[in-house]
C-alpha cells in the first residue's frame, strides 16, 4: 500500500460540510500531497471542572444573560489568511459566544531569536514525568499543548491553586504567564503551505446553567486566542459540538479519541488546547530503500520496515546516547535520540545531559557534536498513547485544583464553592515515513566536552531498538516528545 493510502486509511472519510472554509482548504490541500507527508502526531485530551456532588443549578436570568453576551469589543473572525478554525454554530443547542482575535500570521512567520529559557524548565521536569512508567508501551506527549491548557486553568484560578500551576509552568506571575503564552504563539504559529504549517487553537466550553466572570473569560480569549462556546452539557449536542470541533482542529486524525468524549452533565467548564503540526524533510528518505528488518522491543523482536540513508551529518552524543538531527523544510526539525545499549528510554529521561541536550535548538551549539559520515536506519512507526494528568501534575506540584475544598475558582464565577478539575488528559498519534512530519495535538484542561568518547569519522545510527524522538519548532521550542517501545504498536 503506498503512502497516501496508509495515510488516508488511518484519517478516513470527512463529510466536508463538517469542516470550516478554511480548514476545509488546509485539508483539502493536505489530502492532495498526503504522500509527501512524513509524519502525523496527535494529542487530545481536556481540562474538565465540575462542582463537588455533580450539582446542577436551575436556569437563572443572571445566568442565561451572562452566556448569551456578544463577543467582547475587538473580537474578531478569523480570516482565511490567518489560517485558524472559523468560529461557527455547531449544533443547535450550542451557542458560539466569541471568536479568538488572532494576530495576522505575517506578524510573526519569520523566524529570530526567542527567549526559550521560560519554557526550560516546565520542559524538562514535565517530560521525564509524562514519559515515564512506558515500559514496553509507546508515550507521545506535548508540553505546548499542556503549558496553553494550564494556562488557561490559572486564569481561571486564584490563590494556592494558581500558585502551583505558575511554580509548575516556571513563571514568576500570572502578567509573566500571559506575555509568555503570547510569545508561545508569536514564536512558533506559522503557516507557509499545507505541508508546513504549526497551528494552535485553544477553546473554552461553558454550561449555560452557570453565570460566569465575563472579564475572566474576557483574558482567557484575549491571552490565549481561545474561542468560547456554551451549551447545556446533559444534552448529545454539547459533546457532539466539542468533538466536531477538536476533530476540525486536527484534520479529523483523532477520531478515535474524540469518539469517547462525553462531558459530564455537571461540567461547568471545559478547556481544550490543541496543536497542528506539519513538515517535510529537508532531505527525503528514498522508498526504494527501504526494507524490513528486526527492532528488538522490550516484548521481543519484531519485524518492521525500516527507511535508511547516509550522507554527511551532525552527530550528537552523550555519556548515555546518541543522536542525529533530521531538519524539517522551514519548520524545525526531529530529533532522534538513541540511548547506549543497556540504557532504557526511562533511564535516559533522568539523565541531566540527555535532558539538557533535548532543550538545545536544532542547530544551536551543543559540546559534543562533529560531523560524521553517518548511516541512519529509522523505523517508520504508528505510535499512540493516553496520559491521565492527574498523578503527573501531582508530581509537578499542581494539586489544589483537583480537590474540592481545596481549589480556588473565584476568578471564574460566584459560585466557585467546591468547584475542581474532575479530569485532565492528553491522547497522543505520531506517525512517520520517507517524506515529512505532521503533529496534532489537544489537551482539555550538565557534563563538560570531555564527558563521553567521541564517535569515528564513520557513525552506524540504527534505532533498532527503543527510542526517544522530539518534534521541535523553527525557534527550538519543543512541540512533541516521545518515547517508541514497539513502532509496530
Amino acid at each position: 500500500m503506498k503512502n497516501k493510502d496508509v495515510l488516508l486509511d488511518v484519517i478516513g472519510e470527512v463529510d466536508d460540510s463538517l469542516i470550516p472554509m478554511h480548514t476545509k482548504k488546509r485539508f483539502s490541500r493536505s489530502r492532495a500531497v498526503i504522500g509527501g507527508v512524513l509524519a502525523a502526531a496527535l494529542i487530545a485530551g481536556m481540562i474538565l471542572i465540575l462542582p463537588k456532588g455533580n450539582r446542577t443549578p436551575a436556569v437563572t436570568p443572571s445566568a442565561t444573560e451572562a452566556v448569551s453576551a456578544q463577543p467582547s469589543e475587538g473580537s474578531a473572525t478569523p480570516t482565511d489568511a490567518q489560517e485558524p478554525t472559523v468560529l461557527k454554530i455547531v449544533e443547535s443547542s450550542v451557542k458560539a459566544l466569541a471568536s479568538a482575535e488572532y494576530p495576522a500570521i505575517s506578524a510573526y512567520l519569520p523566524g529570530g531569536s526567542y527567549d526559550r529559557t521560560g519554557f526550560t524548565s516546565f520542559f524538562e521536569n514535565s517530560t521525564q514525568v509524562f514519559l515515564s512508567g512506558a515500559e514496553n508501551d509507546n508515550r507521545v506527549y506535548s508540553p505546548m499543548s499542556l503549558f496553553m491548557a494550564l494556562g488557561m486553568t490559572a486564569e481561571a484560578t486564584d490563590g494556592d491553586s494558581r500558585q502551583q500551576i505558575l511554580d509548575a509552568l516556571g513563571q514568576e506571575d500570572i502578567d509573566a504567564l500571559r506575555s509568555y503564552a503570547k510569545l508561545l504563539w508569536e514564536a512558533n504559529y506559522s503557516y507557509d503551505s499545507s505541508d508546513c504549517a504549526c497551528l494552535f487553537a485553544d477553546s473554552l466550553w461553558t454550561n449555560s446553567r452557570w453565570s460566569y466572570h465575563q472579564s475572566t473569560l474576557d483574558r482567557i480569549a484575549e491571552n490565549y486566542y481561545a474561542s468560547s462556546f456554551s451549551g447545556d452539557p446533559a444534552k448529545d449536542e454539547f459533546g457532539r459540538a466539542m468533538r466536531k470541533w477538536i476533530n476540525e482542529q486536527t484534520d479529523d486524525l483523532l477520531t478515535d479519541y474524540t469518539s469517547q468524549i462525553e462531558p459530564d452533565p455537571a461540567t461547568v467548564l471545559a478547556l481544550v488546547s490543541t496543536v497542528n503540526y506539519t513538515g517535510r524533510w529537508v532531505s527525503d528518505f528514498l522508498e526504494n530503500h527501504t526494507r524490513e528488518d528486526v527492532f528488538h522491543a522490550p516484548s521481543g523482536d519484531i519485524r518492521c520496515e525500516f527507511m535508511n540513508k547516509e550522507g554527511t551529518d551532525t552527530y550528537y552524543w552523550g555519556e548515555n546516547f546518541g543522536s542525529v538531527t533530521l531538519p524539517i523544510k522551514n519548520n524545525g526539525a526531529m530529533k532522534l535520540i538513541l540511548p547506549d545499549e543497556g540504557v532504557t528510554p526511562e533511564e535516559l529521561l533522568r539523565d541531566a545531559e540527555a535532558l539538557r541536550y533535548m532543550s538545545v535548538s536544532a542547530g544551536d551549539a551543543y559540546e559534543n557534536s562533529k560531523e560524521a559520515v553517518v548511516t541512519l536506519s529509522v523505523p517508520k512507526f504508528d505510535v499512540s498513547s493516553s496520559i491521565g494528568l492527574e498523578d503527573s501534575l501531582a508530581e509537578l506540584g499542581v494539586t489544589d485544583i483537583f480537590e474540592p475544598g481545596a481549589a480556588d475558582f473565584t476568578p471564574l464565577t460566584d459560585e466557585s464553592d467546591e468547584l475542581y478539575v474532575s479530569q485532565a488528559e492528553q491522547d497522543a498519534r505520531v506517525m512517520i515515513d520517507e517524506k515529512g512530519c505532521k503533529a496534532v495535538a489537544v489537551t482539555e484542561m550538565g557534563a563538560g566536552a570531555g564527558a563521553a568518547k567521541p564517535p569515528e569519522e564513520k557513525v552506524e545510527f540504527i534505532l533498532d531498538r527503543p527510542f526517544i524522538f522530539e518534534i521541535i519548532s523553527k525557534t527550538g521550542f519543543p512541540l512533541f516528545v516521545g518515547v517508541v517501545n514497539n513502532p509496530t504498536a
